[in-house]
């Protein structure tokens, strides 16, 4: 992690000339913090149009799928009671373009990555946003901010046909739509929680704590960074927010629940780490869901996850974090 400023006491006011959650941002730093929230306010469906799918056969299923930056859609092409499948993540990365898997290609007047390495599926990479063109300061810098540029990825799989040419026709649509795009506000698959940046939780800490490093990732359903408290055991604990759907046909049964603040807070404890998840709100319905095992899967519902060197810490920055998200 890279230290961005000097360390400040959770729950207080950022000190003048520090801009966020107490701490001094490069050009580089917001650049991330702002692909971030770019991300967060787009709806991924929204990516997936009607007459692309239709196009492919008949939708079983569209949903927000996994990450709240991604959605997927299973089609039936009519062939049998097998589907097709597209998706799109909003959150992916720039391909290395060393890479052989990938064939740079031009769809509409955007340059994009191609991968058509495995039968049946094609990959198709492109920009959300413009190119960082600010000041670096070192190679790290430049690194972070090529995976901040916040490309999306699109996925077909496909039994029989060219998965390529659905994945291109897809992409083509979804370039089109860059310009003014599709908003997580006006969806049907609106979750207020997730236009909100986990790491707003560093403002809202016990008060004993004292944040010493954080630095604005790519990620943003994700926080990650050091603190510190005279009442931790070792003095320093390394924090990680994380918010997605969760399945809970799937979940581990290696689970203590207990109640804190309000919330059923279930953490699973190891030597090293301790995880802390809350289950936020309700259940994510895909539609139109009449498939049995297809409606199953969509009932996902978004968790809180935090992971913490001890229980204690884990549990107390969950509820914090809760509060936050859905305050």
């Amino acid at each position: 992690m890279v230290l961005l400023g000097s360390a400040f006491p959770a729950g207080s006011a950022s000190p003048a000339g520090q801009n966020r959650h107490g701490f001094e941002m490069s050009e580089a730093d917001r650049y991330l913090a702002d692909s971030a929230a770019y991300v967060r306010s787009l709806d991924p469906c929204g990516f997936l149009t009607e007459d692309d799918l239709s196009a492919l056969g008949t939708v079983v299923q569209l949903r927000p799928d996994g990450e709240l930056s991604s959605c997927s859609a299973e089609v039936n092409p009519g062939r049998s009671d097998a589907t097709d499948s597209v998706s799109i993540k909003l959150n992916g990365y720039q391909p290395t373009p060393a890479d052989p898997n990938f064939e740079q290609v031009t769809i509409g007047d955007e340059q994009v990555y191609l991968d058509d390495a495995s039968r049946g599926t094609c990959r198709v990479s492109f920009p959300l946003r413009d190119e960082f063109d600010g000041a670096t300061s070192g190679p790290m810098d430049d690194v972070l901010t090529e995976s901040g540029r916040s490309f999306a990825t699109i996925d077909v799989y496909r039994a029989e046909g060219d998965a390529c040419s659905a994945a291109k026709s897809v992409t083509e649509t979804a370039l089109g739509l860059v310009s003014d795009p599709p908003l997580r506000a006006d969806s049907r698959y609106n979750l207020p929680l997730a236009t909100k940046d986990p790491c707003s939780v560093l403002e809202h800490l016990p008060e004993t704590w004292t944040v010493d490093r954080w630095n604005p990732a790519a990620d943003p359903y994700g926080c990650h960074f050091e603190a510190s408290s005279a009442t931790f055991e070792d003095n320093l604990v390394l924090l990680d927010v994380a918010l997605t759907y969760d399945d809970s046909d799937l979940r581990s049964t290696d689970r203590e629940k207990i109640r804190q603040g309000g919330y059923t807070v279930e953490t699973r404890d190891s030597d090293s780490v301790c995880s802390a998840d809350i289950v936020l709100g309700n259940p994510v319905l895909g539609l139109p869901g009449n498939d049995d095992s297809a409606a199953r899967y969509a009932r996902t519902v978004p968790e809180l996850s935090v992971m913490a060197d001890d229980c204690d810490s884990a549990v107390a920055l969950a509820v914090a974090a809760a509060d936050e998200l859905t305050g």
